[in-house]
């Protein structure tokens, strides 16, 4: 019974949720990104409605739940651990987090304003007027994340088999290449907020606006990120 009572025990068990919350919060990410988006392009009206009222808050109760218990466990990793593990795991962990905030901050806000239109459009009523506005930010953040989500399972994994040595040249590096591309995810939300009058402009999908695009940006990122660890 020392899997219940030990630092290894308890480790292993805060692994094994790791994982199981991941695969449910990635995959409904890739769902979203890579299943449903490109079905509503050619979906009727009708067809679209129907997901949006009844399959879509489903989806997205195990999206971000899934999301909220994969940053639970990773951070109790972190507790029993206490420190000391390849940079490689911090740099996947940062980039969790920032996943993790766009799910709550930003896509969640904005797809139930989308729900709440669809279903008051089925009950007779108009759209709510800021529901363009609402798929554009939740859009462009759910891209992001499907991005990011390429380099954080590297690095997750990297951090195992192919562990890295701190460079604080890199890690700034890859800190503002980082921020940088949520700075564009964000901008569109910081906007709605008003907090900021004025920024620079930012907000543009650019190749996340396909599949293909997502997949190709997303390892193309990887292997930058990877390269600067490798280099720096």
């Amino acid at each position: 019974m020392g899997i219940f009572t030990t630092g290894a025990g308890l480790e292993m068990l805060l692994r094994w949720g790791h994982f199981l919350a991941g695969v449910a919060w990635i995959g409904m990410l890739y769902y979203f990104n890579f299943v449903q988006m490109e079905y509503f392009k050619e979906a009727d009206a009708a067809a679209k409605s129907d997901v949006i009222r009844k399959l879509v808050p489903r989806a997205l109760g195990w999206f971000r739940w899934g999301a909220v218990a994969t940053l639970l466990t990773g951070l109790g990793i972190f507790a029993v651990r206490g420190g000391g593990m390849s940079v490689d795991i911090y740099i996947g962990a940062f980039i969790g987090i920032i996943m993790f905030t766009n799910v709550w901050l930003i896509i969640w806000p904005s797809q139930k304003i989308v729900v709440a239109s669809a279903e008051q459009v089925a009950n007779g009523g108009g759209p709510i007027a800021e529901v363009g506005e609402a798929l554009a930010r939740a859009g462009i953040a759910s891209r992001t994340n499907a991005l990011f989500s390429f380099p954080m399972l590297f690095f997750m994994g990297s951090s195992a088999h192919y562990a890295h040595t701190f460079s604080p040249a890199a890690v700034i590096v890859i800190g503002i290449i980082l921020l940088a591309i949520e700075y564009n995810a964000a901008y569109k939300m910081i906007q709605h907020w008003n907090v900021v009058k004025k920024l620079p402009a930012a907000g543009i999908m650019g190749p996340l606006a396909s599949v293909v695009g997502v997949v190709h940006a997303g390892l193309g990122l990887a292997v930058v990120l990877f390269l600067l660890l490798e280099m720096l």
